[in-house]
C-alpha cells in the first residue's frame, strides 16, 4: 500500500461533491469532537482527502436522542476493546478493493460493497466497555489530518460514524478509501490546537519520550550582600558562606576575609591566642590576613591530641566567659608559623540562650539542629567530630557515632574519648571533663635508658678507686600513667683523705634511699632535693665515725617527665637538649671563683694545677646552711631524646669541652658514650678516677 509520505504530488483533483441525501445534515457539534484529540505532523504537500462514502445513519441516530458517537468517547480506558479479527480482515479486503484510479471519481467511493461488507459500519459501538485507544508515531500518522478537516467545519455528520480502530492502530487516508488500520507505538494524545503549532523539533522530541528538562527562575529573592559589591571601602570578591566573603580594599590591598552581617555575638569575646583579631571598618569585620595553612588529614595521634588539646582550652575558656561553640568550620582550623590558629571565629551563643537551627553535614550537634538554648557540650560534639576527621581522613557518617565505628580506630584511648565527646547531651562531657580526660590520655609514663661506668685511672698513688655512681629506678602503672621517679648520683671521694670511698659510697646509697621527695614539677621538689643532699652528708658523717674525710656529689631526680639537681663540690652534670648542651652545675672550686672574679679564664682553669681544690663538700659540716646545696630554680622538661650526663672530675677534667659535647649529642649508644669517655680519660694520663653516667629519654 502506498503511505501519504511517498505520494507524489498531483495535480488538484476537481472538487467532489457529495451526494444530496448528506448535504442537509447539520455540521457535528463541538462538544461531541474527542475530549483529548491526536496531534498531526504538518507535510509540505497537502494531499487530497475525497469525502468518503459510509454507511447510512442508523435511525437510532438521528430520530431518537442522540447518543454518543465514537468520536464522543474518551479515548483513554482502562481495557482494550475486543475486536474480530476476522472482520476487520474482511473490511481490509474489500477496501482494497475499493481502491481505484483517481479518475473513478465518486463512483469508486459510491461502492455498495463496502456498506454490505465492512462488519463495522452498522454494529453499534459498546461505550460501556472500556477502551484503550494508542495514538501512531506522529511522523507516520497522516489521519491527524483527517481530525484538522472535521475541526474545520466539515459537515457530514456522518463521520461521527466512522468505525473505531483497534489497539494500537490509526485510519490512514489513502486515495479515495479512509479507514486502513495501521499498527503503531501508544503515545498519549495531545490537543489539535498545540499539535497545530507544534515546531518539528518538539513533536519528534515527544515521539520518543524524551522529556525536556525545565529550569525554574529562585522564587526566593536573594537579601544580603553579594559578591561584587562594595561595602566600606571594600570589594567582595568571593562568598564563603555564612556572612563571609573574601575581599580587597577598593585600589590596592592583600585579600582578607570580611564578615558583613551585623552585630555578631564573636566580636565581644576576649582575646585569646587560635582566635583571629577582628577590626570594625563601616559596615564590615575585617580579619587581618592568615598566612596558614589547612590541616592535612588523617593527622598522626600524638599531634591530633596535641591540636585537641588547645582547642578544648579554647571551649573552657569561652565556658568562663558564658558562651557557648555551636558552629565551627573545620576549614578554618590552620596551622601557621605561631602554631594552631582558626582562620575564621567560630559561631557562639549565650549560655542558656534559644540557637538560632543551623547545620553543617557531619558535624552540628544534633541540640543545635533542634534549636535548643545553648549548652557548652555542643562546643564538644564539635570537636569531637572533627577530632574523628583527623583521626581517620573522613567525616562522621550521616547516621551518626556507633561503636563499631569507633572501635575501628586503632588507637589506644581515642576510641573512649570519643565515645565522651560524642554520647547523647545527658552523658557527654564537659569542656573540663574533657580537659581532665585529655591528660589522663597523654599521661604515659615516659621511657629512659641509662648506662654507666667507672675507672680508678692510671694514678699510681691511688691504689683505689674512691668514685661512687648508683641509681634507682620506682615505677607504678595505672589508668592514667602511674608513676615514674629515676634518681642518678655520682660522688668523687676527696683524693688524698683518708677513706675517701667510704665517704662517697655513704653520700650515694643515703641519696638514693632517702625518703625526702616532693610534688612533680613544683618549688617544693627543689626543697626535697636539698633534703635528700643533707641526709647525705649525715650519711658521711656517720660512716666516716670522726676520720677525715669527704666527697662531691652531683645527684638528679627524674620525676615523670620534670628534672631537679642536688650538687655540691666539682662533679658535673650536663644536659643536651635540641642539638644544644647546656652544663647544669656550678663548680664549688677554687678555679671556678677565680673565673667567677675575672681573675683566671675559663681555658685556664681546665689546665690549671689547682682544679681540684674544691670549697665545698659533704662531711666537712655538721649543720645545714641554706645556698650550701645547689637546686634548679625550676625543675628542667625532658622532651623525647633528651639526655642527662653525670661526670666526676677525672673525665671533664680530661676531656676537651668540644669532644665531651659532640660525644653527648651524636653517639647513639649510651654505653658506648660513657665507655669513650673513659678510654679518653685514660688516653689522657688519667691522673684521677673517671666516672660518667647517661640517661636518655627515648620515649
Amino acid at each position: 500500500m502506498t503511505q501519504p509520505d511517498d505520494l507524489t504530488p498531483t495535480p488538484a483533483a476537481p472538487e467532489q461533491v457529495p451526494p444530496p441525501e448528506f448535504q442537509a445534515t447539520e455540521a457535528l457539534p463541538a462538544e461531541s469532537l474527542p475530549t483529548q484529540p491526536q496531534a498531526f505532523t504538518p507535510t509540505e504537500t497537502t494531499l487530497p482527502v475525497p469525502t468518503p462514502t459510509v454507511p447510512e445513519t442508523p435511525d437510532a441516530l438521528v430520530d431518537g436522542p442522540k447518543e454518543d458517537g465514537p468520536l464522543d468517547v474518551d479515548y483513554v480506558f482502562s481495557s482494550s476493546p475486543e475486536v474480530d479479527s476476522s472482520a476487520i480482515d474482511g473490511a481490509e479486503g474489500d477496501m482494497a478493493e475499493a481502491e481505484a484510479p483517481e479518475n473513478n471519481g465518486a463512483e469508486g467511493l459510491e461502492s455498495p460493497e463496502i456498506e454490505q461488507d465492512s462488519p463495522d459500519s452498522d454494529a453499534p459501538v459498546d461505550t460501556d466497555e472500556p477502551v484503550t485507544l494508542e495514538n501512531p508515531t506522529l511522523s507516520e500518522s497522516p489521519v491527524l489530518l483527517e481530525s484538522a478537516t472535521l475541526l474545520e467545519g466539515t459537515d457530514s455528520p456522518e463521520h461521527a460514524a466512522l468505525p473505531n480502530p483497534g489497539e494500537g492502530e490509526a485510519l490512514v487516508p489513502t486515495d479515495g478509501v479512509i479507514g486502513e488500520r495501521v499498527s503503531g507505538p501508544e503515545e498519549p494524545p495531545i490537543g489539535v490546537e498545540a499539535a497545530a503549532t507544534a515546531t518539528l523539533s518538539d513533536l519528534s522530541s515527544f515521539a520518543t519520550g524524551e522529556l525536556e528538562e525545565e529550569t525554574y527562575a529562585p522564587t526566593v529573592a536573594v537579601h544580603g550582600p553579594q559578591a561584587g559589591a562594595v561595602i566600606s571601602g571594600y570589594h567582595l570578591n568571593q562568598d564563603l558562606g555564612r556572612g563571609w566573603f573574601s575581599a580587597n580594599a577598593v585600589g590596592a590591598g592583600p585579600s582578607v576575609d570580611v564578615y558583613v552581617r551585623p552585630e555578631p555575638l564573636w566580636a565581644g569575646l576576649r582575646p585569646h591566642r587560635l582566635l583571629p583579631r577582628p577590626t570594625q571598618v563601616g559596615d564590615l569585620w575585617v580579619l587581618a590576613p592568615n598566612q596558614g595553612t589547612p590541616l592535612t588529614v588523617p593527622l598522626d595521634p600524638a599531634t591530633a591530641q596535641a591540636h585537641l588539646t588547645e582547642l578544648a582550652r579554647l571551649l573552657f575558656a569561652l565556658e568562663k566567659q558564658g558562651y557557648a561553640v555551636t558552629d565551627l568550620d573545620p576549614a578554618s582550623v590552620q596551622l601557621t608559623g605561631e602554631g594552631l590558629k582558626l582562620r575564621t571565629p567560630p559561631q557562639v551563643a549565650r549560655l542558656g540562650e534559644a540557637v538560632l537551627p543551623t547545620l553543617r553535614d557531619s558535624f552540628t550537634p544534633p541540640e543545635v539542629q533542634e534549636g535548643q538554648p545553648a549548652q557548652a557540650k555542643s562546643g564538644v560534639y564539635l570537636l569531637g567530630a572533627l577530632f574523628f576527621q583527623w583521626m581517620t581522613g573522613r567525616s562522621l557518617p550521616a547516621e551518626g557515632p556507633s561503636s563499631i565505628i569507633l572501635a575501628g580506630i586503632r588507637t589506644s584511648g581515642v576510641p573512649q574519648l570519643l565515645s565522651g565527646m560524642l554520647a547523647p547531651l545527658p552523658q557527654r562531657l564537659t569542656p573540663t571533663e574533657l580537659l581532665a580526660a585529655l591528660k589522663t590520655a597523654a599521661s604515659r609514663l615516659p621511657v629512659y635508658q641509662l648506662a654507666a661506668a667507672t675507672d680508678i685511672g692510671l694514678n699510681p698513688e691511688r691504689p683505689t678507686n674512691e668514685d661512687s655512681y648508683g641509681f634507682v629506678w620506682r615505677q607504678t602503672g595505672q589508668h592514667g600513667g602511674g608513676e615514674l621517679i629515676l634518681r642518678a648520683v655520682v660522688s668523687d671521694g676527696m683524693g688524698g683523705m683518708a677513706a675517701g670511698e667510704v665517704a662517697s659510697q655513704a653520700a650515694v646509697r643515703a641519696f638514693l634511699g632517702s625518703e625526702a621527695t616532693g610534688p612533680e614539677g613544683s618549688a617544693l621538689a627543689g626543697s626535697a632535693l636539698e633534703a635528700q643532699v643533707w641526709e647525705a652528708n649525715a650519711a658521711v658523717l656517720t660512716d666516716m665515725q670522726g676520720r677525715d674525710g669527704g666527697c662531691t656529689l652531683t645527684g638528679v631526680e627524674i620525676h615523670g617527665t620534670r628534672l631537679q639537681l642536688g650538687h655540691v663540690g666539682d662533679t658535673r652534670a650536663y644536659v643536651a637538649q635540641g642539638g644544644e648542651v647546656q652544663q647544669l652545675s656550678k663548680d664549688h672550686s677554687y678555679v671556678a671563683a677565680m673565673v667567677a672574679s675575672g681573675q683566671m679564664t675559663p681555658e685556664e682553669a681546665q689546665v690549671s694545677p689547682e682544679r681540684n681544690k674544691v670549697l665545698r663538700s659533704l662531711g666537712s659540716l655538721r649543720a645545714a646552711q641554706d645556698n650550701y646545696v645547689q637546686v634548679l630554680p625550676e625543675p628542667l622538661e625532658l622532651p623525647v631524646g633528651s639526655r642527662v650526663l653525670l661526670v666526676s672530675d677525672g673525665v671533664w677534667g680530661e676531656v676537651p669541652p668540644p669532644t665531651l659535647h659532640d660525644l653527648l649529642l651524636h653517639e647513639p649508644s649510651l654505653q658506648g658514650l660513657v665507655d669513650r669517655l673513659i678510654e679518653l680519660s685514660l688516653e689522657s694520663g688519667a691522673p684521677d678516677n673517671v666516672t660518667a653516667l647517661v640517661i636518655e629519654r627515648v620515649r
